[in-house]
C-alpha cells in the first residue's frame, strides 16, 4: 500500500499509545524482535508523551488519512545530546519522503533545545534504516549502543549555526 504526500506529523498524544504501540510491535516483528525485550525505552511508549515531554524530548506521530504510518522521538540523555528513538515507518511509507520530514521534525526539536549530537541504536538487519541515518550524516559510533537487542551504535554532530 502507498501514500501520497502530505502526511500529518504532530506531536503525540495519549490518545496514540495504542497504535503507537500496535506499528512499533508490528515493525519490530518483521526483523524478529519482540516489544518489551532488549530495549528499557520500550516501556516508556505506554506513557506517552509525558515520558518524552518531562525531559524536554518529544514523541511524533505521522497519519495518513487517519491511520498511525509513523513514529519517531527524541530524548536527552546527556548534556547537549538527545537519543534519537522509536523512529519506525510501515512498509508502505518507508520509500517516499515521510522518514526525512519525520526526521528533520526531530532535529528541529533538538536544535531549539540547544542539542548538538543526536546518537541512536539500531539493529544490523534495519539495512533501509541504516541507509538513511548515514545518508542523513550519522556516522558508527558503538559507544552510543544502548539496547541490548541493538548491535550499532550512531552519532550525528549538529552543526553550530
Amino acid at each position: 500500500m502507498g501514500y501520497m504526500e502530505p502526511m500529518r506529523i504532530r506531536a503525540a498524544e495519549g490518545r496514540d499509545v495504542v497504535a503507537v504501540t500496535a506499528l512499533v510491535r508490528e515493525v519490530l516483528a518483521e526483523f524478529g524482535l519482540t516489544l518489551g525485550q532488549g530495549s528499557d525505552t520500550d516501556a516508556q511508549l505506554a506513557d506517552l508523551p509525558g515520558s518524552y515531554t518531562r525531559d524536554g524530548g518529544a514523541f511524533f506521530v505521522a497519519e495518513n488519512e487517519g491511520q498511525l504510518v509513523g513514529t519517531a522521538g527524541v530524548s536527552p540523555v546527556g548534556e547537549g545530546t538527545f537519543e534519537l528513538r522509536k523512529m519506525y515507518l510501515v512498509q508502505g511509507a518507508r520509500r517516499g519522503k515521510l522518514g526525512q520530514r519525520l526526521f528533520e521534525v526531530c532535529l528541529e526539536h533538538v536544535r531549539a533545545r540547544g542539542g548538538t549530537r543526536v546518537v541512536l541504536d539500531t539493529t544490523d538487519e534495519m539495512k533501509g534504516a541504516i541507509a538513511f541515518y548515514e545518508k542523513n550524516g550519522f556516522v558508527r559510533d558503538d559507544a552510543y549502543l544502548r539496547g541490548a537487542r541493538c548491535s550499532r551504535g550512531y552519532r550525528l554532530d549538529l552543526p553550530k549555526t
